[in-house]
């Protein structure tokens, strides 16, 4: 224990440890230092003491030389060679008839001081007194050194521009009370002022990139229904474009992913993700989209696939892993209200089947929020587009099989025809979508990738209408109308720290959350 009393340093309860191969000796020093109010440890041999000052904290050493096995000298020669202890003072106490080479071989050796066997109470006190403050002093000058250090790393930190402000290791140094305290206050007022601008900055930076894929993702994506109306159109099967197209999309992404980081080697373990999506995606959905685009126009197919969205944030509400309220809850239900006036309206025109196709749509956006959420668990380690191409890959084993059974798999010719290029540009563009989509999924998480649904929405209709001449009725409008509507009120992810911190030491976790 210590204190200052004017600008005085005063000591006591030290913690002193008597090495003494004499048990009368070490007796007696015990009890003197217990008399002054000290805590005593007793040992007999210089290499039992040695010993327990490597595993214990003392703050004087009361040291005989004559000693067995190891003697005084070599006990302060060891102490003196170990940085961690050669600032422990030693006094040595010793009854060596040749006193005065003993006392200059000790302090050569890095002794304190020196004293008799016979030593008188109040000398040992003063003496005592004395290396105790120059201990106290010391520890106070190294304390204050390595905390200077421990302020210089920071600067280094902060100068280099990636950190946390909890990983600057100052708060310690902070509740000093001088002046490398109040710098230590300044340096981390600095850090989280430069940590907080920075991650706006660049949440902001990841916002806008985020932006931009669900912009690229969406308008590609929102071709396939327009191309496969077409395809249909010139008397393609729907099997026969669901594996073509895929062919084309799995050539496409192996070979960008080939050239963009190598094809890495594939484990048992990611066999079970990319079996599910393929059915999923590149058999169920691709399926189900040409049918549907057989049969409903690629706008009324747009304005349904915007419940996607809606169905992402529902099932990610369900399951708790987006937290819903009130203004949530209202602009899910003006969503699904929009689709379900599409419905309504052009069921209420339709003839026959036309009504039951209207419905069959809705399993489009459904396929695709189970496929957004399985894009969650897909391997971090292999990239974007080579997992693309290998889901499609996969998909096109598994429909082939069925295409030819059923008599639906069509040979494209080998000429430029109209056909063809639909083929060519139906897979490449999905292809291309799915990817980016992925990598946003991987980066922002399944929420804010299915905002996508949007951009596919609107794109949809303008390539509708561009390719296929299509109009949207005032019925129609209104439920775009309110689809934006409950777009709003649903408010959009925005980039947070779910997403990689580009100004972080440590790397982000790679399972993310599907909500995040």
């Amino acid at each position: 224990m210590e204190e200052v009393v004017a600008n005085r340093l005063v000591v006591d309860d030290a913690s002193v440890l008597v090495v003494d191969d004499s048990r009368v000796s070490a007796m007696k020093l015990a009890k003197a230092m217990t008399a002054l109010g000290h805590r005593v440890e007793t040992v007999f041999d210089g290499r039992s003491a040695v010993d327990l000052i490597r595993n214990r904290s003392f703050d004087v050493i009361l040291l005989d030389i004559v000693m067995p096995e190891m003697d005084g000298y070599e006990v302060l020669a060891l102490l003196k060679s170990d940085p961690d202890l050669r600032d422990l003072p030693v006094i040595v106490i010793s009854a060596l008839e040749d006193e005065a080479g003993s006392v200059a071989r000790a302090l050569e050796l890095g002794a304190e001081d020196f004293l008799p066997k016979d030593f008188d109470l109040a000398i040992l006190k003063a003496r005592l007194k004395s290396s105790l403050i120059k201990k106290r002093y010391r520890d106070r000058e190294l304390e204050y050194l390595h905390d200077v250090e421990t302020l210089t790393k920071a600067a280094q930190v902060i100068e280099a521009g990636a950190f946390r402000p909890s990983e600057l290791e100052i708060d310690d140094v902070a509740v000093r009370n001088d002046q490398l305290g109040r710098l230590a206050n300044v340096f981390r007022g600095l850090a989280q002022a430069i940590y907080d601008r920075e991650r706006r900055m660049d949440r902001r930076t990841r916002t806008l990139w985020g932006t931009i894929m669900v912009i690229v993702a969406g308008s590609l994506f929102a071709i396939g229904p327009s191309l496969s109306r077409l395809g249909a159109e010139l008397g393609a099967t729907a099997f026969g474009l669901a594996v073509w197209s895929n062919v084309v999309g799995a050539v496409v992404c192996l070979a960008i992913g080939a050239a963009r980081t190598g094809f890495p080697r594939l484990r048992l373990a990611h066999m079970r993700f990319y079996l599910l999506w393929a059915l999923v995606y590149g058999c169920l959905y691709k399926l189900w989209l040409v049918v549907v685009a057989e049969n409903v126009e690629a706008t009324v197919i747009a304005l349904v696939a915007s419940s996607r969205a809606f169905m992402v944030f529902a099932l990610a509400a369900l399951i708790a892993l987006e937290r819903p309220n009130l203004r949530r809850l209202l602009g899910l239900g003006i969503g699904f209200a929009a689709v379900a006036v599409v419905l309504i309206s052009r069921g209420a025109d339709a003839q026959g089947t036309a009504a039951i196709w209207l419905l069959a749509a809705l399993g489009l956006p459904a396929l695709l929020a189970v496929h957004t959420l399985l894009m969650v668990w897909r391997p971090r380690e292999i990239d974007a587009f080579i997992t693309t191409g290998i889901m499609l890959t996969i998909s096109v084993f598994f429909l082939i099989p069925v295409a030819v059974y059923t008599d639906r798999l069509f040979l494209p010719d080998q000429s430029f025809s109209r056909l063809n290029v639909i083929i060519v540009v139906f897979g490449v563009a999905t292809a291309i979508a799915v990817a980016l989509a992925l990598d946003l999924v991987a980066r922002a998480g399944a929420v804010f990738a299915s905002q996508m649904s949007y951009i596919q929405t609107l794109a949809g209709i303008a390539w509708g209408m561009l390719l296929l001449n299509e109009e949207l009725s005032y019925v129609a409008w209104g439920a775009l109308a309110l689809v934006v509507l409950g777009f709003l009120l649903v408010q959009p992810k925005q980039a947070g720290d779910e997403f990689s911190v580009t100004i972080l030491i440590d790397p982000p976790d790679h399972r993310q959350d599907p909500a995040a």
